[in-house]
């Protein structure tokens, strides 16, 4: 079977397995495995570089591979770093008249190493590394061989490439749902990530036993701060706010912003009313008093509506609404006070 058909086989081989969720490692293992299968090469090995990281070895043939990746590296200094600097395939036909490696040529001969050929991997201007294919007899590749590893090269890049952007892919994809979760202003939940936490509070209750406690906040006088101050001010106010509350919670409570000044906050395994009562205590308290902003400082106080649970009947948006009517009932008082709803 000739080269040629050997390469387009290969080609094909990664063609398909580039279009599953491949693994990257398997990959690249595959890569230098079959370089070596297709020219008259000891050895072949992958190695990354960027202007961020140290050069790393991802991928070696065997176990000399990896010693000449590595070498390379420890002595800063040979083929595969002057193939990703400049960009061009670096040729050393002869390790023992080799002069521009003179710290890597003389350990490289130790090890056995005679020949090596290094093809940079990336593309345009976007370097990522080289390909190293290694012999253990001096001798030019043929343009036959020269071909063949290049248009390995370049499948080796396409693969990292392809490989990056399915990661970038994957990372904004969580991005952007973390950030459909999150209020912008505050990073605190949002309503819909409350919704979401409050249902499975509910489950875990019904099955424990445990009180369940909806706290629904809103701040007194904040449109005066708005008026007065600026809505930057109010801004700063309510980060503070948000910082002030995740102070006081458990890491297993949660605190949200689910419009304007209002928050709510869920605690799911109280020990009872008199429990209840002492956290809404220390909920006020820390929203009662000066908050030192940029550009001024500002006095706040809080409205709180409590709805209690040690059975779950209602739906989620039902426990909201009676948090929320005590809150109002908390506020018609003067407030700076709470306000525990009567369990119907």
């Amino acid at each position: 079977m000739s080269v040629d058909l050997d390469l387009t086989d290969v080609l094909s081989e990664f063609v398909r397995t580039m279009l599953t969720d491949f693994p990257i490692q398997g990959m690249l293992d595959q890569l230098v495995g079959r370089t070596v299968e297709l020219l008259p090469i000891t050895s072949a090995g992958v190695t990354l570089i960027s202007a961020d990281n140290a050069p790393r070895c991802i991928a070696a043939s065997d176990e000399s591979a990896l010693r000449f990746e590595q070498m390379q590296t420890e002595l800063n200094e040979g083929p595969c770093l002057a193939a990703y600097l400049g960009g061009e395939p670096i040729v050393v036909a002869n390790l023992a008249e080799e002069r521009r490696f003179p710290k890597f040529a003389p350990r490289g001969m130790e090890e056995g190493l005679a020949a090596v050929v290094a093809l940079p991997l990336g593309h345009d201007s976007h370097q990522l590394g080289a390909l190293n294919l290694y012999m253990d007899v001096p001798g030019h590749l043929n343009q036959t061989d020269m071909k063949t590893a290049q248009t390995l090269a370049y499948v080796a890049a396409a693969f990292l490439l392809n490989a990056q952007i399915r990661l970038d892919l994957q990372v904004s994809s969580a991005q952007a749902i973390e950030e459909s979760l999150h209020d912008p202003l505050t990073s605190l939940p949002n309503r819909k990530l409350m919704f979401e936490r409050l249902n499975k509070a509910i489950i875990r209750t019904r099955k424990a036993g445990h009180t369940l406690a909806v706290f629904f906040i809103d701040l007194d006088q904040f449109k005066g701060t708005n008026d007065e101050h600026g809505h930057r001010a109010g801004d700063e106010l309510l980060v503070a706010v948000a910082g002030r509350l995740n102070g006081l919670l458990r890491s297993r409570d949660t605190v949200s912003r689910i419009s304007g000044d209002e928050f709510v906050i869920l605690f799911d395994d109280l020990d009872g009313r008199s429990a209840v009562e002492a956290v809404a205590e220390r909920v006020k308290g820390a929203l009662s008093g000066r908050f030192v902003l940029s550009e001024c400082v500002v006095s706040t106080t809080a409205s709180i509506g409590i709805a209690i649970r040690d059975r779950l009947d209602e739906p989620v948006e039902e426990l909201l609404r009676i948090a929320d009517e005590a809150m109002y009932k908390a506020k018609r008082a003067g407030g700076n006070r709470f306000h525990i709803a009567e369990e119907r």
